[in-house]
């Protein structure tokens, strides 16, 4: 059997959001990166740039609404200014639904913290060039 070869190629595309402390409600997933209908996330990652000031804990997950943590194996640690890569699962998303983040807060709410979530991703089916 011969492999047929898919000449289609396209780079890979970069989506990322800035997020605050008050942007997010305790809880409650939050859109944050729209994806498109057949987009597969090949890398991406949870940077805080500013660590959250909450009295006890803060951590987010970052999911889908059918997932809410897919992206995130274990919260990510919001009190530490740190980079946490996402967990990559292969899964292409059939309908273009967006990356979501939740926010869990225990004590005080934060009034300071800075947090990036950034995505790589392709697209089936979509080409921008030939290669061969």
């Amino acid at each position: 059997m011969t492999l047929k070869l898919n000449s289609g190629r396209q780079e890979a595309i970069v989506a990322y959001v800035d997020i605050s402390a008050g942007d997010l409600v305790n809880g409650v997933a939050s859109k944050a990166i729209e994806l498109p209908a057949g987009a597969v996330v090949i890398s991406g990652g949870v940077v805080v740039k500013t660590a959250f000031n909450t009295a006890t804990s803060a951590t987010l997950k970052v999911g889908d609404k059918a997932d809410d943590d897919r992206y995130t194996a274990a919260a990510v640690d919001l009190k530490t200014a740190a980079v946490t890569a996402l967990s990559l699962t292969g899964y292409t998303n059939k309908v273009g639904e967006s990356l979501q983040v939740t926010l869990t807060e225990v004590g005080a709410a934060a009034t300071l913290g800075k947090v990036r979530v950034h995505v790589s991703y392709y697209v089936e089916g979509r080409a921008a060039f030939s290669q061969g």
